[in-house]
């Protein structure tokens, strides 16, 4: 079952590349991984601890939290009964910000964008917020 869930993030990250002028502002677009999303959002977290601690540091328990709840929230989950860290809003902020201003899109951004690009939208209902979590490994790629 994993084969068949990399195959559709991978058919995905296809359909991106092939359209990927509709798709986003630039043609240096850095698509990430879920380790450089996971990256991305210790960063977030740790910068915002900073500004409301004075220090960059942030528990590895307090990053995964918040990368399940960032995931549903994005995804258009349920949210209801998780459990959020401190200024989630902040850190999301901080992390949009970040993808925006290296020019990168993360896995859920390009799903999405292609989900709403395409007619064909249930090439992409295969895959689910497992894929994002855990297990996948989707090189960081600057395209074309």
């Amino acid at each position: 079952m994993a084969v068949f869930n990399q195959k559709s993030v991978l058919d995905m990250i296809k359909e991106f590349r092939k359209n990927w002028r509709a798709l986003c502002n630039s043609e240096r677009t850095t698509l990430c991984g879920a380790d450089s999303m996971l990256l991305a959002l210790q960063l977030s977290m740790a910068e915002n601890n900073k500004q409301h601690s004075g220090e960059f540091t942030v528990s590895l328990s307090d990053v995964l939290l918040t990368w399940k709840y960032l995931l549903h929230e994005k995804l258009n989950l349920p949210v209801e009964n998780m459990d959020v860290t401190d200024h989630y809003e902040d850190v999301r902020k901080i992390y949009d910000d970040f993808l925006k201003n290296s020019n990168m899109l993360d896995l859920i951004d390009v799903y999405q964008k292609c989900r709403a690009l395409t007619s064909n939208c249930e090439n992409y209902n295969t895959i689910s917020p497992g894929n994002f979590q855990c297990g996948e490994k989707v090189d960081r790629k600057t395209y074309p």
